[in-house]
């Protein structure tokens, strides 16, 4: 089976994005009209009902859905500012962030986010988008290759176990990121040219960890919040969810740690690098501190200044700036002030094992 055998569930009704019927083994059919107006109705299998909040005729279609309630239709078309799950009334409603897809399938360039929509009760599960998302994309492609889904729970941890593969995805390249930016640092020695890499990860990292806690922290109160011996399964998704989640915030917050400690070793690399250039600079200021002295006495309008009836005077005078650059140079370097420091900016090579 493949995806292909699931484009006729695409624009099915005026509004709707797609619709599946899963029978009662939990495989996934392309949807029909009938399928959207007798959703929620009690019989084999269920309904998932997938909304386009671009599309002008959704508001019409989503009132006429009776089997949701107010706070459903408003969780499926309102604002929403944040991310949450909650549970009242026999439904599930709730939004979390995903990330865009492009029109070939394939991750959308950039950063772009949305919110993905839902709410699902027994015999149902509707959702809603106002852009292509992965997590929906890639469960669509699991159900057309025969992956199975037996209730709208599962579906709905299905489509949130593929919204925590996605960011699992971006931690790791994140990771690897930060492994090579510290192979250059600690051991290349080449901790300046990383400064337009590390900064960008930081940022990246910190955007992931912002989405992974508004995933994470709805997810254990939907756990916590869930009382009801029948509503066990609800508690159990709600658990294996909260743990993935936990595990991607785990990730993150290392990461995040690694990223702080190259920070810092970065900013010791640029610190001796600034302090060895003033060393260079405050050298050079001191052997020319008697020249210096020797011009400003010669150029005294005074008389009977050495050399001025002289003929090779100049000569003199410039002998003697070099020879008191020399005296200084000298007892600097009885007094250990002129001893090598190495190149700028180089860090010792690692030891050979």
């Amino acid at each position: 089976m493949s995806f292909d055998r699931l484009k006729p569930a695409f624009h099915v009704v005026p509004g709707c994005a797609f619709v599946l019927r899963f029978d009662d083994e939990g495989r996934a059919e392309p949807g029909d009209a009938d399928d959207v107006a007798h959703i929620g109705a009690p019989g084999e299998g269920f309904v998932w009902l997938h909304l386009h909040l671009d599309d002008p005729d959704m508001d019409a279609l989503l009132q006429r859905l009776s089997v949701l309630n107010d706070d459903a239709r408003k969780t499926l078309s309102g604002p929403i500012d944040r991310q949450f799950v909650e549970h009242s009334g026999g439904i599930v409603r709730g939004a979390f962030v995903d990330r865009e897809r492009g029109g070939d399938g394939a991750a959308a360039t950039g950063t772009g986010t949305d919110y993905l929509r839902f709410a699902f009760g027994e015999q149902f599960l509707v959702s809603a988008r106002q852009r292509p998302l992965r997590a929906v994309e890639s469960t669509i492609n699991a159900l057309g290759a025969g992956r199975l889904a037996s209730s709208p729970l599962e579906l709905f941890e299905t489509i949130v176990g593929h919204l925590c593969d996605e960011l699992g995805r971006m931690i790791y390249e994140l990771s690897s990121t930060l492994d090579r930016v510290e192979e250059r640092i600690v051991m290349g020695g080449q901790g300046l040219d990383e400064r337009a890499t590390l900064g960008p990860t930081r940022r990246a990292a910190l955007r992931l960890a912002r989405e992974v806690g508004g995933l994470r922290s709805p997810l254990l109160r939907l756990e916590a919040s869930v009382s009801d011996p029948e509503q066990d399964e609800l508690k159990e998704a709600g658990g294996r969810l909260a743990r993935r989640a936990d595990i991607l915030a785990h990730d993150l917050s290392e990461m995040q740690d690694r990223a702080r400690l190259l920070q810092d070793e970065l900013s010791a690399i640029d610190s001796s690098v600034t302090n060895d250039r003033l060393y260079i600079l405050t050298m050079v200021t001191t052997l020319l501190l008697p020249a210096t002295f020797v011009t400003g006495f010669f150029g005294m309008n005074t008389k009977n200044l050495p050399f001025t009836e002289t003929t090779n005077g100049t000569a003199y005078a410039a002998a003697l700036c070099v020879g008191a650059s020399l005296v200084v140079l000298f007892f600097m370097r009885r007094l250990g002030l002129t001893r090598p420091r190495g190149a700028i900016g180089a860090q010792k090579p690692p030891p050979k094992v």
